[in-house]
């Protein structure tokens, strides 16, 4: 196996903004992302823009003109000046023009500059003495107004915490299918202002509840999942860790760097997957997918094939990355899903350096072409959807908005995030390690760009010493 990684893919700062991605033709998945074409509309005719004048006698009343005298004293009134009024008008349209055109030119450069300054203001104006201190005095305590939770309170048995809620707005609704099937999954849409990304925040499958999650990923055509869980230690899934993993791979798994050119993925049948793959067992496995390539399971209903493995070779007990195909029930033909499973990040704390969660986050995306937005959400998962499930999201948002050149307000981004999906980010160490990795993103990124101003280099390192670690693994 050839365990040389590309440089690409050395480099953490290798991340693109999410609206500047198309899927990748090398992908496994091709084939599986149907990408929405882009129709030509025809442009709208632009209306004449006529110079109205405003006269002085608008104010006045109308009088009737009924003699020859008054015609002749209407007729011999001078004009009134028209170019004063059309000079200004003109004036004003081209500074306008000008402005825009000007807002057009300034460098892309420039643009990432301002952001990330506005960025480290955030932080660099905080009275208090660090970012930790700060949210739990002034964010901890969000409560959206208005939402009800009806659907959550019915269903109480398919949820993990009974204590933080699933709002009844923003929650995701299955189609049922079969009378068997049910509309609910603790599960969320989270959107962002100014963003086409769209995340789905949710909970580890239980063992009732994985058929639900699979309808939801095959439904919403979410062709990206993140897991972070961590086998045999996850407290919070321990039901999981009851089941002896006795399995041994009878396939070594492949390295990204091994593949060729010619060898992307090709869905299969049921027949052809049952045919071509090794029958693992569900009781015998600690996940919701076969943990080895070429094995099969059968699970509430579900074909769920690993067609592939590729490890991560800079550090490979941290992302690996599932090609797996799902065949549902009454269906033939397989479907594409890639998963990035983080599995030794563990439960109630954070990575011990930022360029773990930077590989987690870009992961979704390395493989994509620039160009288009992918129209597939990216379901992001973990014990309960709430804490390093929200870190990863986070961190994926700030990066974009500072690389698209917007000014990202970190409490509006939280208290979005908090309408959406309840009692995300219980902890304080969530919330400051996402935003930490995202300066040092930054900071690592900003080395290759020389047109980024030294004072915006220096307020990054700066803004980094208020959000310290609180703790490590």
């Amino acid at each position: 196996m050839d365990k040389t990684a590309t440089k690409a893919d050395q480099d953490p700062t290798n991340f693109r903004p999410t609206s500047d991605l198309i899927t990748a033709g090398a992908s496994p998945a091709k084939g599986a992302i149907k990408l929405q074409r882009n129709g030509f509309r025809k442009k709208p005719e632009r209306k004449k823009c006529e110079d109205t004048i405003v006269e002085d006698e608008n104010d006045q009343p109308e009088k009737k003109k009924t003699s020859k005298e008054d015609k002749k004293s209407t007729s011999a009134e001078p004009k009134k000046p028209k170019s004063r009024e059309k000079e200004r008008t003109s004036k004003e349209k081209r500074k306008s023009s000008a402005e825009v055109t000007e807002k057009e030119k300034e460098p892309e450069s420039l643009k990432i500059a301002k952001a990330a300054k506005a960025f480290c203001k955030y932080l660099l104006d905080m009275k208090e003495s660090s970012l930790s201190t700060y949210f739990d005095e002034h964010l901890a305590r969000y409560q959206p107004a208005d939402q009800t939770s009806t659907e959550w309170d019915k269903n109480m048995s398919k949820n993990r915490s009974k204590d933080q809620k699933l709002y009844d707005k923003t929650r995701v609704q299955l189609k049922c299918q079969s009378p068997e099937d049910s509309e609910y999954i603790n599960a969320s849409v989270v959107k962002f202002d100014g963003s086409d990304t769209e995340f789905i925040m949710t909970q580890y499958p239980m063992w009732e509840t994985v058929r639900d999650f699979w309808r939801m990923v095959s439904q919403r055509k979410a062709l990206r999942v993140i897991t972070i869980f961590e086998p045999f230690v996850d407290e919070s899934i321990a039901e999981w860790n009851k089941v002896p993993s006795v399995m041994s791979s009878p396939a070594t798994p492949l390295s990204a760097t091994e593949l060729q050119p010619g060898d992307e993925a090709k869905p299969q049948t049921r027949d052809q997957i049952v045919n071509n793959s090794v029958r693992c067992e569900s009781t015998q496995i600690k996940s919701f997918f076969p943990l080895y390539s070429e094995h099969y399971m059968n699970l509430n209903g579900w074909l769920i094939n690993t067609q592939r493995i590729e490890i991560d070779e800079r550090d490979k007990t941290w992302v690996n990355t599932y090609t797996i195909e799902i065949v549902a029930d009454g269906c033939s033909e397989a479907n594409y899903v890639r998963v990035f499973n983080c599995t030794t990040w563990p439960w109630k704390k954070v990575p011990n350096e930022e360029k773990k969660l930077l590989a987690l986050v870009r992961a979704p995306w390395k493989d994509i072409h620039p160009g288009t937005q992918p129209n597939d959400p990216v379901v992001v998962m973990c014990d309960l959807g709430l804490d390093r499930s929200a870190t990863v999201v986070l961190t994926a948002i700030l990066i974009e908005m500072v690389l698209a050149g917007k000014a990202p307000d970190c409490d509006a981004l939280f208290k979005k995030m908090r309408d959406q999906r309840a009692g995300c980010f219980t902890m304080s160490m969530f919330y400051t390690y996402a935003i930490r990795a995202a300066l040092t993103y930054l900071k690592i990124k900003f080395r290759q760009m020389s047109e980024i101003p030294d004072d915006v280099k220096a307020m990054l390192g700066e803004a980094l010493n208020k959000v310290p670690f609180v703790k490590k693994i």
